[in-house]
C-alpha cells in the first residue's frame, strides 16, 4: 500500500502577487554558477518554470561558459587569414573602413564591416546563439 500526501484548501485559492523588486532578487539568486535554478525555487517554495519564466522577462539567458576576451588578430588586407574557414567572398570596403570578425565559443564565426546594421546583427548574434 503507498501513503499519498494530501493537502486540503479552504476558502478562495489565491495566486501570490511577486513584486519587482523580489522577482530581480530571485532571479539574481540563480546567476551563481554554484546554485541550480531549482534549488532557488524550493528556497522561496515557488515552480522552476516560474523563475525561468522571469529570467527571460529580465533578459537573462543560458550561460555557454564562461566569459573571456578573445585574441583579436588584425590585417592588412581585405584578404582572408591562412587556414580560416569557411571561405568567405571578398566585399570591397570603404576607404579607411574597419572590419570585425567575431569568433563564437563554440567557433562560429561573423565578419562584417563599417556598414553592417548594429540592430542587423544583434539580431543574427541572438539567432546564432539560440541554436547552439
Amino acid at each position: 500500500m503507498s501513503v499519498h500526501r494530501m493537502e486540503i484548501l479552504s476558502g478562495a485559492e489565491r495566486r501570490r502577487n511577486w513584486s519587482n523588486a523580489l522577482k530581480e532578487q530571485i532571479v539574481s539568486e540563480t546567476l551563481d554558477p554554484d546554485v541550480t535554478v531549482t534549488e532557488v525555487a524550493r528556497r522561496h517554495d515557488i515552480d522552476r518554470s516560474l523563475v525561468y519564466r522571469w529570467r527571460r522577462a529580465f533578459g537573462v539567458r543560458r550561460a555557454r561558459g564562461a566569459p573571456a576576451f578573445l585574441p583579436v588578430e588584425v590585417a592588412d588586407g581585405p584578404g582572408v587569414a591562412e587556414g580560416s574557414s569557411p571561405p568567405m567572398i571578398a566585399s570591397v570596403p570603404a576607404s579607411g573602413a574597419g572590419r570585425i570578425e567575431i569568433e563564437l565559443a563554440d567557433g562560429c564565426r561573423v565578419r562584417v564591416d563599417n556598414q553592417v546594421d548594429g540592430k542587423v546583427l544583434a539580431r543574427a548574434l541572438n539567432v546564432l546563439a539560440r541554436q547552439r
